[in-house]
């Protein structure tokens, strides 16, 4: 009896730790508009995003692609843009865990990240991006 009370118990403590794919978007979407923000000049930001694509990475099976769909406040001009990120993730056990890292991020002038075989971007810019998709990432 207490082993089936202990089984359950332990069942119902996993399950309730579990991280679905639909949690794991919403977070790499919260991270991708960070990092975004990130890397645009002073005069712009994103105001809204008004929705984001997943898809899995062409880089490998361990990387998802994801796009957002923003509007941005360009000084007083509303402008619709889509940009790019793809973030290196991983599950844990039974998807008790969740953690992810930028890999690139992909704005219409400037790319930084890992783009093949070459790094783009500065060392600076870089730190800023991780941080920031950190903070989005782990930090409510």
């Amino acid at each position: 009896m207490k082993t089936r009370l202990f089984l359950s118990f332990f069942c119902v403590l996993l399950l309730s730790g579990c991280v679905s794919r639909t949690q794991a978007d919403a977070k790499l979407a919260r991270a991708c508009e960070a990092a975004v923000n990130t890397i645009l000049d002073d005069t712009q930001r994103i105001d809204k995003v008004k929705n984001a694509t997943f898809s899995g990475s062409p880089v490998g099976p361990d990387f998802r692609h994801v796009t957002i769909h923003t509007v941005m406040l360009d000084g007083w001009l509303e402008t619709d843009y889509d940009y790019d990120c793809i973030f290196q993730e991983g599950f844990g056990f039974l998807n008790a865990a969740y953690t992810a890292s930028i890999h690139q991020v992909r704005t219409e002038d400037r790319t930084i990240g890992q783009s093949g075989n070459e790094i783009s971007g500065d060392f600076d810019d870089f730190v800023k991006l991780t941080d920031a998709v950190r903070k989005a990432l782990y930090e409510d």
